[in-house]
């Protein structure tokens, strides 16, 4: 079989944002300039083809080309001293789904793969990524290896469809000054700010997994530097968690707006059932002035 001989992928159905109830830019002049796009994924549980943007399914993948291995030893726990663990699929994007990636020259694909155990001393997956062109991939593998029995289920994504969705945001609250910081949370708490909206978590940067836009830092913002001293650009969040209820009341898809509830289902609130660190995320940072982008990540948990 070739990747000629197989149905263009999908995405899964239209999810949409409401728009934000006004611009913060208009009560914090200082703003003005620095709202982004940014493209939510909008992942849910789902059958994704390899030909699919997907998270946690099946990878376009030559069946030529070894599948990958963690090429980091492990340390400590129970696979101290073992053969390496094969990789897991955790993210598939093609560009005609999200074109807001920065692909090398000739690419058109990026596979985001992780080892299912923690590593020191962050405790989150090593993490490796993949640019390819689809059309160069010729007779893709059939099936991936299983993952080892000790893989952390954590780390195991559940297969999601993709419903990528463009929305406006501004930079995350730990990103701000201080001294502004410090006034947006008096406006929380003023009578100028009657209905009660937070700037953390209705009016910044959108929670869950997301490309590009503002990093949603769950701690003090991190930067990231390539190995030739360039500072590096946010590319991709991979969340826990999509949203809960006090973000949702903002950023909660409102055709399931209805399921939001204390008892919303998990495949509303962590569709991919993966925890990282502490209901945290992996951040993926990537250089856009090296030709190749090489990619860089860290964690952060609550």
């Amino acid at each position: 079989m070739t990747t000629s001989s197989v149905a263009i992928g999908v995405v899964s159905m239209g999810l949409t944002t409401s728009s934000a109830p006004f611009d913060v830019a208009t009560v914090f002049p200082e703003l003005a300039g620095q709202r982004r796009t940014t493209v939510r994924l909008h992942p849910r549980q789902g059958q994704p083809a390899i030909t699919d943007s997907s998270m946690g399914g099946p990878l376009l993948w030559p069946a030529d080309e070894p599948w990958p291995s963690c090429p980091e030893p492990l340390s400590h726990g129970p696979s101290k001293g073992r053969d390496p663990l094969p990789l897991i699929p955790v993210m598939q994007f093609f560009a005609r789904d999200v074109p807001e990636l920065p692909f090398p020259d000739d690419t058109d694909t990026l596979q985001v793969l992780w080892c299912p155990v923690d590593h020191k001393p962050y405790s989150e997956p090593h993490t490796i990524v993949r640019w390819r062109k689809a059309e160069e991939v010729g007779s893709p593998l059939i099936k991936a290896p299983e993952p080892d029995p000790e893989s952390d289920d954590s780390y195991l994504p559940t297969a999601c469809v993709l419903s990528p969705e463009r929305v406006e945001e501004y930079p995350d609250g730990w990103e701000l000054p201080a001294e502004l910081r410090a006034r947006v949370w008096a406006w929380e708490e003023s009578a100028a700010n009657s209905d009660g909206w937070s700037y953390f978590s209705h009016l910044a940067a959108a929670p869950g997994s997301k490309v590009g836009g503002w990093a949603n830092w769950i701690q003090d913002p991190e930067q990231s530097v390539c190995g030739r001293g360039h500072e590096m650009a946010h590319l991709l969040t991979i969340a826990s968690g999509e949203l809960d209820i006090e973000s949702g009341r903002r950023w909660a898809p409102i055709e399931e707006r209805p399921l939001l509830t204390p008892h919303a289902p998990p495949e509303v609130q962590n569709p991919a059932d993966v925890m990282i660190q502490d209901a945290g995320s992996l951040y993926l940072f990537v250089c856009l002035e090296c030709p190749e982008r090489p990619v860089e990540s860290l964690s952060q948990g609550s």
